[in-house]
């Protein structure tokens, strides 16, 4: 080791510090220092804004401004009094009123993986009876609530931008042979639990003589009902409920986006043979799911967000498993790519089309 590389313990007491940068972020938030700073100000002018509650100690303000800057949140002038600004990341999305904010959806997953920590080591020592056991057995009503707005939130600024990128490299990568925009012009389309429906309406909108589907729990598809309403394309995507582990979606379609669904179901090799049925000849399935790899820097930046349902009873495929099943339901394998640009942690998109 030399004297300009990091000790080999670097990576553990990285994690010390980051729960001072969880704190340092979440006051943040709760304080609407995004917004406030959308308006260059020195520290003591943050220091004793009217909008907080009581003053802050003006020195130790400055150090908590100098960490958010170092973490890419803030901007920061190199005057002798210093003054600080939203940077344009967080303006993109840590500002209420950004069109992409996604404040309360980093919120959640910060609250929810705390709750899980507090738990790690009482589930190390559950037995095989109680895996699979979850306190909250009605999941469909704590879904719906969690699509009108973390989850409606990760789908308008991250999953939808990602979405078109992916339609877009389908496209190229089959140069035009098996998947023409032409094809997809006037599709029917499903997205299969399809949350508030926001990847409903970026098909829609991008192909404007397309139909389509959403398809979840009942009281989830009434959040994207009303997305569907809010965005004026009810007369060519609707909604249709239930629980794919007992039931499907009506109607056979041109093209299926399912997203990270084979983790909540109770048997995945079943579920890809409904989706297969679903499937018009030649159609065009768009499977995106988190998976175990044998590469351990992966598996570093999947486990610590996929950990908690593992240990729950959820599905993890491992690398290997989804595109073994799609064979085996007479899916052709078209291409299957790593998506990193995706919410949380990587997932690998697998594209497959019918087999005619």
């Amino acid at each position: 080791m030399t004297l300009l590389q990091h000790h080999e313990l670097q990576p553990f007491w990285d994690l010390a510090g980051a729960q001072v940068k969880i704190k340092a972020f979440e006051i943040a938030l709760s304080k609407s220092l995004f917004d406030l700073l959308l308006s260059p100000s020195t520290v003591e002018e943050v220091a004793y804004h009217e909008s907080f509650a009581s003053s802050l100690n003006a020195k130790n303000t400055e150090i908590w401004l100098d960490l958010l800057w170092s973490m890419g949140c803030l901007e920061k002038t190199v005057e002798e009094k210093a003054q600080y600004s939203t940077s344009e990341m967080a303006k993109r999305y840590l500002v209420k009123s950004s069109l992409l904010d996604c404040s309360q959806a980093i919120t959640f997953r910060f609250q929810t993986l705390k709750g899980f920590a507090d738990q790690f080591e009482q589930m190390l020592d559950w037995s095989d009876q109680d895996r699979g056991v979850d306190p909250s057995p009605n999941m469909a009503p704590l879904w719906a609530n969690a699509a009108k707005a973390q989850i409606f939130q990760e789908q308008r600024s991250v999953m939808v931008p990602a979405l078109n990128k992916i339609i877009d490299l389908v496209i190229s990568i089959t140069d035009g042979l098996l998947c023409a925009e032409s094809d997809l012009e006037k599709m029917h389309f499903l997205d299969l639990g399809g949350g508030p429906g926001l990847a409903s309406l970026a098909l829609a909108k991008r192909f404007p003589d397309a139909t389509g589907v959403v398809f979840d729990f009942p009281e989830t598809v009434e959040v994207a009902g009303d997305n569907i309403l809010a965005a004026g394309v009810q007369s060519r995507v609707s909604v249709q409920s239930g629980d794919l582990n007992i039931t499907q979606p009506e109607g056979v379609f041109d093209l299926i986006w399912c997203s990270s669904v084979l983790h909540f179901l109770d048997n995945a090799d079943a579920t890809i043979a409904r989706i297969a049925r679903l499937l018009k000849p030649n159609g065009i399935l768009l499977i995106l799911h988190a998976e175990q790899t044998f590469e351990k820097n992966h598996c570093a930046r999947v486990l610590p967000f996929y950990l908690p349902m593992v240990m729950k009873g959820n599905y993890l495929p491992r690398q290997g498993e989804i595109p073994e099943m799609l064979n085996h339901h007479g899916i052709n394998l078209i291409m299957t790519e790593e998506i990193v640009c995706f919410p949380m942690a990587p997932v690998w998109l697998h594209f497959g089309r019918k087999l005619v």
